[in-house]
């Protein structure tokens, strides 16, 4: 029987399950898709269909193991209203949602902080639902983040660790707690700020039973997806490299001193003290690929070989915000456009295309990284888009950056085993970065269609522009 270390990632999309030894190494994974409504301009999920999957996949992630301990990651923030008994009230509002434009504004005047007025930063949530929602809000007792809200059906606690608060806008980092002034606004409803490295709780009995997890098993607060990443990576420490993570979305994460700020950017908390990220977006770069594949039947239109056997950069110029921009221009209105498209056309073309979108988006932020005085070697690549090579190399020669893929890229939940590892003494932060020495991939830029994609960036931005103005 291996001793072994739960990681749970509640993503966009899916969640996954990962078990690892303690020696870091991949033991067992399960992952299985959920639903998103985006009815009515908003985004939202079901934080029961979350427990189900959890409830569905663990048991046959832990059979046969002796579980240390669970952490839990997740997209964020996303924010569930839970009652009294713990139970959901209402959907959880993900990241996604941006409805509370105007809330998100009045608390940045109330407030400023380093995240800004968008109400991708959760805080405005909070009192669009009590206005918007009335009856969910009357029976909210707690408003929890999504990893928080898994925490909370393992072991009946209520946390919010203090990588998701730090996304939030308002947060006071040097009191570690959100700003008083927003006192009425609807922050009184989120639980006590916690370490991500707390113990929260043991999986009570009944958790137990639906899970497979053991009894009294220590369940760590977890942190953000990004965390997660940056630990699966390596990426610990200040002059350590940029880890870039797709899945339904494209975030990079930097290691930065605490305090950064970087306007336009996003900025949080990492899961080891002294050390911020720093953190560029994008919203449906990951979710355009899928999207466009799954209009394509019979074939996967991802594949790399006819990808990379097309003239590179393609002829079409794609910007691929299906919903919404974040850094740098955080607009909520930004959609997607094709330019260039003719009779002569195809799928793969278009495919190509969609993935150079994304690559020249990336490069575009890391570019300004640069500009505020960052240096940047290579670039380390996680997460669901990391397993298409033709994606890594369009990266690389996009960003002019070396690519590569730790052999441990399988995304956030494993880094969140790590974490479990770290918060329960099992080992350090050093024998984390060991875990992800093991590079998988590297993918090396090649100049001269660096040179060309650099050139190509100059109609991205055209575009995009032209998309912001319609």
């Amino acid at each position: 029987m291996a001793s072994v270390l739960l990681g749970v990632d509640v993503g966009t999309s899916s969640v996954k399950i990962v078990a690892t030894g303690t020696d870091g190494a991949l033991i067992a994974e399960a992952t299985a898709p959920h639903a998103l409504s985006t009815a009515g301009g908003g985004a939202e999920q079901d934080p029961d269909d979350w427990w189900r999957t959890v409830t569905a996949l663990a048991p046959q992630v832990v059979a046969g193991h002796d579980v240390l301990g669970v952490a839990v990651t997740s997209q964020a923030p996303t924010l569930v209203p839970v009652g009294a008994d713990t139970a959901a009230t209402g959907p959880a509002l993900t990241w996604l949602d941006r409805r509370a434009v105007d809330d998100a504004r009045r608390l940045a005047d109330i407030a400023p902080s380093r995240n800004g007025p968008d109400p991708y930063f959760g805080t405005g949530k909070l009192p669009w639902l009590r206005r918007e929602r009335p009856d969910i809000a009357g029976r909210t007792h707690r408003v929890v983040a999504a990893n928080g809200y898994i925490v909370l059906r393992l072991t009946g606690g209520f946390s919010l660790d203090d990588t998701t608060a730090s996304l939030m806008q308002g947060f006071d980092e040097a009191a570690g707690r959100f700003d008083e002034r927003l006192a009425g606004h609807g922050v009184e409803l989120l639980p006590e700020v916690v370490a991500p490295t707390t113990v929260v709780g043991g999986v009570t009995s009944a958790a137990a039973a639906a899970t497979g997890i053991p009894e009294g098993t220590p369940v760590v607060a977890g942190g953000s997806d990004a965390v997660g990443a940056c630990l699966e990576a390596g990426s610990l420490a200040v002059g350590d490299p940029v880890v870039e993570m797709t899945g339904f979305s494209t975030v990079t994460m930097l290691p930065v001193a605490p305090g950064t700020h970087v306007p336009g950017f996003i900025h949080c908390r990492s899961a080891l003290p002294s050390v911020d990220l720093l953190i560029t977006a994008q919203v449906t770069s990951g979710a355009a690929v899928d999207w466009l594949n799954g209009l394509v039947d019979g074939s996967d239109l991802r594949e790399s070989g006819p990808l990379l056997e097309r003239d590179r950069p393609s002829r079409l110029t794609v910007v691929p915000s299906l919903a919404g921009e974040r850094t740098p221009g955080w607009d909520p209105h930004a959609r997607g456009t094709v330019d260039g498209i003719d009779l002569d056309t195809d799928a793969v073309e278009l495919m190509l295309a969609t993935l150079e979108g994304s690559a020249l988006a990336l490069a575009d932020d890391l570019e300004q990284v640069r500009r505020h005085g960052f240096e940047l070697a290579s670039l380390r690549c996680t997460g669901g888009g990391a397993r298409s090579p033709a994606w890594l190399q369009i990266k690389a020669d996009a960003t002019g950056l070396p690519v590569l893929r730790p052999a441990a890229g399988h995304g956030a939940a494993q880094g969140a085993s790590y974490l479990a590892g770290v918060a329960l003494g099992h080992y350090g932060a050093g024998e984390v970065r060991g875990f992800a020495a093991k590079i998988e991939s590297r993918h090396v830029p090649d100049p001269a269609l660096t040179a060309r994609y650099r050139e190509k960036l100059v109609r991205f931005r055209e575009t995009v522009a032209f998309g912001r103005h319609r």
